[in-house]
Protein backbone atom coordinates (compact mmCIF):
# COMPACT_ATOMS: atom_id res chain seq x y z
CA UNK A 1 0.00 0.00 0.00
CA UNK A 2 2.88 2.24 0.67
CA UNK A 3 4.13 2.12 -2.71
CA UNK A 4 0.59 3.69 -3.85
CA UNK A 5 0.34 5.94 -1.21
CA UNK A 6 0.19 9.58 -2.43
CA UNK A 7 3.03 11.94 -2.58
CA UNK A 8 2.54 14.89 0.20
CA UNK A 9 3.97 18.45 0.21
CA UNK A 10 6.40 17.87 3.65
CA UNK A 11 8.37 14.56 1.46
CA UNK A 12 8.98 17.18 -1.27
CA UNK A 13 10.40 19.79 1.17
CA UNK A 14 12.43 17.45 2.71
CA UNK A 15 13.77 16.04 -0.77
CA UNK A 16 14.44 19.88 -1.30
CA UNK A 17 16.41 19.95 2.18
CA UNK A 18 18.86 17.34 1.15
CA UNK A 19 19.93 18.67 -2.00
CA UNK A 20 20.34 22.81 -0.57
CA UNK A 21 23.91 21.75 0.24
CA UNK A 22 24.99 20.89 -3.46
CA UNK A 23 22.89 22.84 -5.16
CA UNK A 24 24.07 25.98 -2.82
CA UNK A 25 27.52 24.80 -3.43
CA UNK A 26 27.31 24.42 -7.27
CA UNK A 27 25.28 27.99 -7.51
CA UNK A 28 28.11 29.87 -5.63
CA UNK A 29 30.61 28.02 -7.57
CA UNK A 30 29.27 29.54 -10.76
CA UNK A 31 28.55 32.99 -9.36
CA UNK A 32 31.78 33.65 -7.30
CA UNK A 33 34.18 31.52 -8.95
CA UNK A 34 33.25 31.61 -12.95
CA UNK A 35 32.03 28.10 -12.73
CA UNK A 36 31.46 26.80 -16.10
CA UNK A 37 27.58 26.44 -16.47
CA UNK A 38 27.06 24.94 -19.70
CA UNK A 39 25.50 21.87 -18.06
CA UNK A 40 23.11 23.65 -16.43
CA UNK A 41 22.03 25.66 -19.60
CA UNK A 42 19.76 23.34 -21.60
CA UNK A 43 16.52 24.07 -22.16
CA UNK A 44 13.61 21.92 -23.00
CA UNK A 45 11.28 24.11 -25.21
CA UNK A 46 7.98 21.97 -25.91
CA UNK A 47 5.07 23.57 -27.56
CA UNK A 48 1.59 23.60 -25.35
CA UNK A 49 -1.78 23.23 -27.82
CA UNK A 50 -4.11 26.37 -27.34
CA UNK A 51 -7.07 24.91 -28.38
CA UNK A 52 -8.47 22.14 -28.32
CA UNK A 53 -7.39 20.14 -32.12
CA UNK A 54 -4.57 22.24 -33.29
CA UNK A 55 -4.10 22.66 -36.95
CA UNK A 56 -1.24 25.03 -37.62
CA UNK A 57 1.33 26.12 -35.88
CA UNK A 58 -0.17 29.30 -34.98
CA UNK A 59 -2.48 27.07 -32.20
CA UNK A 60 0.48 26.69 -30.16
CA UNK A 61 2.43 28.09 -27.94
CA UNK A 62 5.95 27.59 -26.84
CA UNK A 63 6.56 26.93 -23.36
CA UNK A 64 10.78 26.38 -22.50
CA UNK A 65 11.28 24.08 -19.48
CA UNK A 66 14.83 25.15 -17.92
CA UNK A 67 16.58 23.86 -14.94
CA UNK A 68 15.55 24.96 -11.92
CA UNK A 69 19.18 25.33 -10.84
CA UNK A 70 19.90 27.73 -14.04
CA UNK A 71 17.08 29.34 -12.70
CA UNK A 72 18.69 29.93 -9.17
CA UNK A 73 21.59 31.49 -10.81
CA UNK A 74 19.38 33.59 -13.02
CA UNK A 75 17.34 35.49 -10.15
CA UNK A 76 20.30 36.25 -8.09
CA UNK A 77 22.35 37.06 -10.93
CA UNK A 78 19.63 39.58 -12.29
CA UNK A 79 17.71 41.20 -9.83
CA UNK A 80 19.87 43.20 -7.35
CA UNK A 81 19.05 45.54 -5.35
CA UNK A 82 22.09 47.78 -5.73
CA UNK A 83 21.67 47.51 -9.86
CA UNK A 84 19.78 50.69 -11.47
CA UNK A 85 17.35 49.21 -14.55
CA UNK A 86 19.98 51.65 -16.74
CA UNK A 87 22.43 48.62 -16.83
CA UNK A 88 19.60 47.07 -18.93
CA UNK A 89 21.00 49.78 -21.50
CA UNK A 90 24.65 48.17 -21.14
CA UNK A 91 23.89 44.63 -21.57
CA UNK A 92 21.60 45.47 -24.62
CA UNK A 93 24.70 46.78 -26.25
CA UNK A 94 26.72 44.15 -25.22
CA UNK A 95 24.04 41.55 -26.74
CA UNK A 96 24.07 43.47 -30.29
CA UNK A 97 28.30 43.78 -30.36
CA UNK A 98 28.26 39.78 -29.63
CA UNK A 99 25.46 39.40 -32.56
CA UNK A 100 27.39 42.17 -34.58
CA UNK A 101 30.89 39.98 -34.11
CA UNK A 102 28.80 36.82 -34.74
CA UNK A 103 28.10 37.91 -38.72
CA UNK A 104 32.22 38.84 -38.90
CA UNK A 105 32.43 34.62 -38.63
CA UNK A 106 33.19 34.32 -34.74
CA UNK A 107 31.59 31.24 -33.68
CA UNK A 108 29.25 30.88 -30.48
CA UNK A 109 25.32 31.04 -29.17
CA UNK A 110 23.11 33.10 -27.13
CA UNK A 111 19.35 33.43 -25.90
CA UNK A 112 18.05 36.36 -23.29
CA UNK A 113 14.53 36.43 -22.27
CA UNK A 114 14.38 39.63 -20.16
CA UNK A 115 10.75 40.81 -18.37
CA UNK A 116 11.49 44.48 -16.45
CA UNK A 117 8.54 44.06 -15.13
CA UNK A 118 9.17 41.91 -13.03
CA UNK A 119 12.77 43.35 -11.85
CA UNK A 120 11.57 46.35 -9.73
CA UNK A 121 8.67 48.56 -9.15
CA UNK A 122 11.11 51.51 -9.55
CA UNK A 123 12.93 53.44 -11.77
CA UNK A 124 16.13 55.82 -10.50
Amino acid sequence: MALTAAYKEEEIFEALKDMGKEVSQYCLGVLNNGMDLELMNVTNIILIPKILNPTSMENFRPISLCNVIYKVIAKMSAFMSERLISDNILLAYEILHTFSQKRNGRKGLMALKMDMSKAYDRVE
